[in-house]
């Protein structure tokens, strides 16, 4: 375990509460130098965030810098080359330390209780030419003017208080009226420099309408986001400008109950959860929160005059973790071009340094959404170094028994006997399985490579006197809330999962031993179920739905002369409900595979564009921008409007509609391996195939992705009925081979070697 520093310093100034929260305290240190130096660099954390000034100029990374972890278990630093910044003469370092998951002011009252809470901290060490200083009690502090923060109840800003503090960050301030800051206990957790991108801005949004609603004005910015809502205006000193968010209107109206999260409302701070308070300073404001951040489409403006009410006031900076694109979809179809850009912006607006749920009431790493999302994710974004990041903290919340915590990073006392589950806690194997299968990146499963077996141990411990697995969470948000799979199904399913591709990535590793007890219980596990929840006869699943039948098809439950029967069953169960979307969570991220592997690429398309809820194109139809948490109709219960664990669509429309198969032999190797019980070769992600499934309906389907070795595009279109071109553009150094649409065939040949070039598929 590296360890920068043991010497942890803090203002002390008490962690407060939402009724009486305390001020962000201002750091400082001030120091002299001969010379300006040839090297230094200064290597900083805040507990919960900080933000850097040197010589006045502010040098943080990225908002919410370092990171979001629990200190008890991971304490992230980032290093900066402060070279260019200091000279000869007095110098002077700067920090403004934020409340992050170390002082939270609301939540689940036994994180308000916590081991893990307690007075903000900073650490530094500070290396000039080789003289090294550490933070210690040399350092004094101040109150800022910012008042309250906190992740999720929001910021409030006192412009006036400015003038006592004015020119703090640079040389010549007085401070002799500062406190000095006290040593503090250093945090158990392990320190290391944080390797996830920084959060960054994306784009800004204009206002698109403004009107009055009451006694306030509602800023309608055209997209529901996430990122930092900006004032710029001119106002007299005392105003206090007050805004609340929401993603939704009701009849009309501004409506934000469904992003409240249940926090308190005072006379002080109203709103519940997002509480944007500015008071002014007199004069022009420029204003925007330092330590927390936004989840919303429309802000409610109350503290200004129909004359001030202008589209000038506000700016939208919408943010999240930087990370590039890699891959792409579009058709012929508006429907699934929306469906395709709402995963994205509720990927992108849920990308803030950890994997979170959703960027207004929770701001959770629930582990579910990372493990049903991690191909979509990959598939669209460079985001492996945000999981990366993640996985030590998933890592690091293990209990000693192998129980997981169901959201990630959260107080130690939370998510292990509720809230968690497997479909939850597959996330151990998930995710370095996907970085592995996409990215030929082993460092996630090197990493989590004995965290891993001790959660199949774990599993072992929780079945019943069947072998089966029930316990946690089921196949949550079904639509109509009615969950139709036996947990017990789900659940058993779920650790026959952990447990096969834990054996595949322990033989990836070289751990033979590790591999051959994991491939054993993955075994057993599939035993059980085919013995009390499989109907081996009509080829049904225990629950007799959409999300126990593509569970077990794609789970390798059913035999190889068995799956025809299920697959047909899969499609009736498809048609009973005239072709409505019927699952929660764990069968989203399986349905569509499952039926386009079974022919059924028509009945997918069917589900994606019915028009009548509960489907991806009655959320299209009612103007949503990013993907909702659930699939009920208007006038039914209303959830978030930002969440990204539906997603999964977007990667069936990039490696399967248009067929981008990356490393396909790894599934036939896991499949291979859990009959024979070794795992054949697989040359990894240097090897694609194109294997499309084109509906009817499309004249034009393209998308593109960008493998470890080489980017592939396969652009899909229809010459007639009976004709598809299929055009495929490769670079680098890839190899694979390319198959017709399903239905169709090549004249004279079954397939073609993966190369770029045009090929015509006719039906068969």
């Amino acid at each position: 375990m590296s360890t920068f520093t043991k010497k942890f310093i803090t203002p002390g100034f008490g962690v407060g509460t939402a009724e009486k929260p305390h001020a962000a305290p201002y750091v400082r240190k001030s120091f002299d130098l001969d010379a300006a130096p040839e090297k230094a660099s200064i290597t900083v954390t805040g507990i919960g965030f900080y933000r850097l000034f040197i010589n006045g100029c502010e040098i943080t990374r990225g908002l919410l810098s370092p990171y979001i972890s629990d200190p008890g278990r991971i304490i992230a630093f980032d290093r900066y080359d402060i070279t260019r910044h200091l000279t000869a003469g007095e110098n002077v370092i700067g920090i403004i330390l934020g409340s992050g998951f170390r002082a939270p002011l609301v939540g689940n009252p036994r994180t308000l209780t916590s081991v893990s809470r307690g007075d903000v901290m900073c650490a530094l060490v500070c290396d000039v030419d080789g003289a090294v200083f550490e933070a210690d009690e040399s350092f004094k502090a101040h109150p800022s003017p910012i008042l309250m923060n906190d992740l999720r109840y929001g910021e409030h800003y006192d412009a006036r208080l400015e003038k006592i503090t004015e020119g703090w960050t640079r040389a010549g301030f007085d401070d002799s009226a500062w406190t000095p800051v006290r040593m503090a206990d250093t945090p158990r957790g392990e320190q290391r420099l944080c390797k996830a991108p920084p959060i960054k801005l994306r784009h800004t949004l204009a206002p698109v309408k403004i009107w009055r609603e009451d006694d306030a004005f509602i800023y309608d910015f055209g997209q529901n986001g996430a990122g930092l809502l900006c004032l710029h205006g001119s106002f007299p000193e005392g105003r206090r400008i007050a805004v609340e968010f929401a993603e939704y209107l009701m009849d009309g109206r501004f409506y934000n109950e469904t992003i409240t999260g249940g926090a308190p409302r005072t006379e002080e701070y109203p709103f519940g959860s997002q509480n944007y308070i500015y008071v002014c300073g007199g004069g022009e404001a420029h204003y925007k929160t330092s330590f927390t951040y936004q989840g919303f489409r429309y802000a409610k403006v109350h503290g200004i005059t129909e004359d001030e009410a202008v589209p000038e006031l506000f700016t939208f900076e919408v943010m999240s973790s930087q990370t590039r694109e890699r891959g792409s979809f579009a058709c012929s179809d508006e429907v699934l071009n929306a469906v395709q850009k709402m995963s994205r912006e509720a990927t992108h607006s849920n990308l803030f340094h950890i994997p979170t749920d959703c960027p207004h009431r929770e701001k959770n790493g629930w582990t579910a959404d990372a493990a049903v999302s991690a191909v979509h994710m990959l598939l669209n974004l460079e985001c492996e170094d945000v999981l990366h990041e993640w996985m030590y903290s998933v890592c690091a919340a293990m209990a000693q028994d192998g129980a997981m915590q169901g959201c990630v990073p959260a107080a130690p006392e939370l998510f292990y006997d509720a809230w968690n589950g497997p479909g939850w806690d597959a996330v151990i194997v998930e995710v370095p399985y996907r970085l592995m299968e996409l990215r030929d990146d082993l460092s996630a499963a090197r990493l989590a490579a004995p965290y891993m077996f001790r959660y199949v141990a774990y599993t072992l411990t929780r079945r019943n006197e069947r072998g089966l697995v029930d316990f946690g969470l089921w196949d949550w948000m079904p639509p109509h809330d009615t969950v139709k799979a036996p947990r017990q199904l789900t659940d058993s399913l779920m650790c026959l999962d952990v447990s096969r591709k834990a054996a595949l990535i322990y033989d990836r590793l070289g751990m033979s031993e590790l591999s051959s007890f994991c491939l054993g219980v993955a075994r057993r596990y599939r035993d059980a179920i085919r013995r009390h929840l499989i109907d081996t006869e009509s080829c049904i699943a225990a629950g007799a739905c959409q999300t126990s039948q593509s569970m077990a098809i794609n789970m390798g439950v059913f035999n190889e002369d068995e799956l025809p029967a299920a697959y047909a069953a899969l499609r009736r169960f498809a048609e009973e409900v005239d072709h409505h979307v019927d699952c929660g969570v764990l069968g989203m991220r399986h349905i569509f595979r499952a039926l386009s592997e079974g022919g059924g690429t028509e009945e997918v398309y069917r589900m994606i564009t019915n028009p009548t809820a509960p489907s991806y194109a009655d959320m299209v139809a009612r103007g949503e921008t990013t993907l909702a948490e659930d699939f009920n109709a208007i006038g039914e219960r209303i959830n978030s409007r930002n969440h990204h664990f539906l997603g999964d669509v977007s990667a069936w429309f990039i490696d399967t509609l248009c067929g981008i198969r990356v490393n396909p032999q790894m599934d036939v190797s896991l499949r291979v391996g859990m009959k024979s019980g070794s795992f054949p070769h697989f040359d990894g992600a240097s090897r694609v195939d194109i294997i499309p499934h084109m509906p009817d309906a499309l004249t034009h389907a393209e998308a593109r992705h960008e493998t470890p070795y080489g980017e592939v595009t396969v652009n899909l279109s229809r010459v007639r009925e009976d004709w598809i071109s299929v055009k495929v553009t490769v670079t680098g150094e890839l190899h694979g081979r390319i198959l017709p649409p399903e239905g169709y065939h090549f004249d004279g040949c079954g397939e073609y070697p993966l190369a770029t070039g045009e090929y015509d598929a006719f039906m068969a």
